[in-house]
């Protein structure tokens, strides 16, 4: 039995309430609303649901501004965990088409919740990213957005083996490698409101001299 999920509020004055504020604003916003029940099955199984929440709420707000009403518009989610969280997450919350991609997916696990939500617009690889990278430079052109929410990789580098017109990577446990030094910093900050001790984020536009990209 397909059980259907919405991301209406769960109370009919809430349209009145005033937004959350503060540092747990993000975790207030997704346990407000109906679909947080369908999310948490899959974020309940990591080790800090609270900090994976906040963190791939962050990589929604930044870059939900930047989605075009009405355009197809693709998202991959690089080390997407193996509960392919962000992917979850953004395919409930916005009308893009997802691709979650890690060499560590549980796809029992995730097959049975989308299939027990009915989840469109949600697909993954289990693999690295640079071996479904041909594969996903091969599928019908669309605008093409990238998270690094949760992954553990170079990100210049895989952005040079992808078609992409904005990205969002989140500092999280490799500054060093997670942050980009060669790509367009369209803006960045500390985002107060993810409940991680690495909160440096930056939203990507592609530098003139990358392989791929545009407008």
């Amino acid at each position: 039995m397909v059980r259907p999920v919405s991301d209406r509020t769960p109370c009919a004055g809430e349209a009145n309430q005033a937004e959350p504020v503060g540092q747990s604003t993000y975790l207030d916003r997704l346990m407000r609303r109906e679909s947080f029940a369908a999310l948490w099955p899959l974020f309940a199984k990591g080790p800090k649901p609270a900090k994976e929440l906040t963190e791939s709420y962050s990589a929604l707000e930044h870059l939900r501004p930047l989605i075009r009403p009405g355009e197809d518009l693709r998202v991959v989610h690089v080390g997407d965990g193996a509960h392919a969280r962000t992917a979850a997450l953004f395919a409930i919350k916005t009308s893009a088409h997802n691709i979650s991609v890690d060499p560590v997916l549980n796809e029992p696990l995730v097959e049975a919740w989308r299939n027990d939500y009915g989840i469109v617009r949600f697909e993954w690889r289990k693999a690295r990213i640079e071996a479904v990278a041909a594969e996903l430079r091969a599928l019908p052109p669309m605008r093409t957005f990238v998270t690094f929410v949760h992954a553990h990789v170079a990100i210049d580098r895989v952005l040079s083996l992808l078609p992409w017109q904005a990205a969002f990577t989140l500092a999280c446990c490799l500054p060093g490698s997670q942050l980009s030094r060669t790509q367009h910093v369209h803006h960045s900050g500390s985002d107060e409101r993810v409940l991680s001790a690495g909160r440096q984020f930056q939203v990507l536009f592609p530098s003139r001299t990358g392989a791929y990209g545009g407008a």
